[in-house]
């Protein structure tokens, strides 16, 4: 071993064992650099450094010296905290892979507001040893205290698992080398418009589609847009020519032919080629061919209407479900859902007009009550409602089932 104090070479195991307090390897230590090579291995063939060698292998055998302990608690404590973390990832995990909220209003154990991930840990302690001698022993200890509970390790272990699963999607777009691009933007609940970005790519036999992250944005045009996602190629070593396709809804900033994002990322990649959200596009043809017509305005109001007017009262509701019918709400963004609630109407309508009637002739119910029942009574038996609740049933149905396809 080298002494930096002294700068000269000891011998270990003789300075430990050895008797020969002469010997330069154990009293003044060595410095002779041109003669080390021979001196030193002169030295390890001698007979007094091959018996101190023999002496140094017996004592590391035994089991009753200090570092022969210290060495087993390090091991116990490795073990000890190797387990609890192996069941926080495995908590992580199920929570993540769900989508569920971690977080509660405290991080109290034994509290029923700690959230999810300190609930989940509370549930397993009632059948995992580990974990109960674990929240036993360090739960609600505060600040200074590794327990490996706390909101900073849980972050911190979401952190490094997210970065493994998005390096496992980069390794995998580079070996399919070719990919596609699809993203939408929507406001958070927190009122923070984010895009959403999502890669398609091929690979052995399989199509993927793999969501990447989420990309704060402060403008919704398309050299805003195209500025983003070029620094997040950038960013993880993506390729823009490699890029083969490219999705997104029908807006003019997307789909602008000229300065949209799919125009935009073309000209960067002359192979990118768009191709409009089918489902989008599905969407706004029903919304234009229902715009044309008056008459299918008139009838998807009276629809919501109903809706609007049983779900307003727990008594009109439960005197529908009491004919064995119900009415489903109009989706304003998604038009196949519209086809439940048209094939509610046409399926429960004599139930609907019979609830209609009783509620319009009920004396004990209010003036503006049985003023509105009679009004929806008189539009839904009016012969071109019936028309167009047939129409758009059929229409409606066919509807769906593309969009369930797509």
């Amino acid at each position: 071993m080298f002494s930096e104090s002294t700068g000269c070479v000891f011998c270990y195991v003789c300075k430990l064992f050895s008797p020969d307090y002469d010997n330069v390897f154990v009293k003044s230590g060595f410095y002779n650099w041109k003669k080390a090579k021979q001196t030193i291995f002169g030295h390890e063939n001698s007979k007094e450094h091959i018996q101190c060698m023999i002496k140094w292998i017996e004592f590391i055998k035994q089991n009753t010296h200090v570092d022969e302990y210290m060495v087993s608690q390090i091991k116990r404590e490795f073990n000890y905290w190797s387990a609890i973390l192996n069941r926080i990832v495995a908590i992580i995990r199920f929570l993540a892979g769900r989508g569920l909220a971690f977080r509660g209003h405290n991080e109290v154990i034994g509290s029923s507001n700690n959230g999810n991930y300190l609930g989940m840990l509370e549930l397993l302690t009632q059948f995992d040893p580990v974990l109960k001698q674990h929240t036993g022993t360090f739960a609600n200890k505060g600040k200074g205290n590794v327990n490996y509970l706390s909101k900073t390790i849980c972050e911190e272990l979401i952190d490094i698992m997210s970065q493994k699963v998005l390096t496992h999607i980069i390794t995998e777009i580079k070996k399919a080398k070719y990919w596609g691009i699809i993203v939408d933007s929507t406001p958070d609940i927190s009122h923070v418009d984010q895009l959403s970005v999502i890669f398609r790519y091929y690979l052995n036999g399989h199509v993927y589609e793999q969501f990447f992250c989420f990309l704060q944005i402060k403008s919704h045009d398309g050299k805003s847009l195209i500025t983003h996602i070029l620094n997040l190629l950038e960013r993880y070593g993506n390729d823009i020519t490699n890029c083969r396709g490219q999705a997104y809804d029908n807006a003019s900033n997307m789909s602008g032919k000229y300065s949209g994002l799919q125009a935009r990322l073309k000209e960067r990649s002359e192979l990118a080629f768009y191709i409009p959200c089918a489902g989008h596009s599905l969407n706004l043809v029903g919304q234009c061919s229902v715009s044309e017509c008056i008459n299918s305005i008139n009838y998807f109001g009276v629809l919501q209407s109903l809706y609007s007017f049983f779900v307003a009262s727990t008594h009109r509701w439960d005197l529908l479900k009491g004919n064995h019918a119900t009415l489903k709400h109009l989706s304003d963004t998604r038009w196949s859902c519209r086809s439940d609630a048209s094939k509610s109407l046409v399926e429960n309508f004599d139930e609907i007009h019979a609830a209609l009637c009783h509620i319009a002739e009920d004396a004990e119910e209010k003036s503006d009550t049985r003023h509105e029942a009679l009004c929806l009574l008189n539009k839904i038996t009016k012969l071109d409602f019936a028309f167009m609740a047939v129409l758009w049933h059929h229409i409606l149905k066919r509807f769906n089932a593309v969009s369930k396809l797509l």
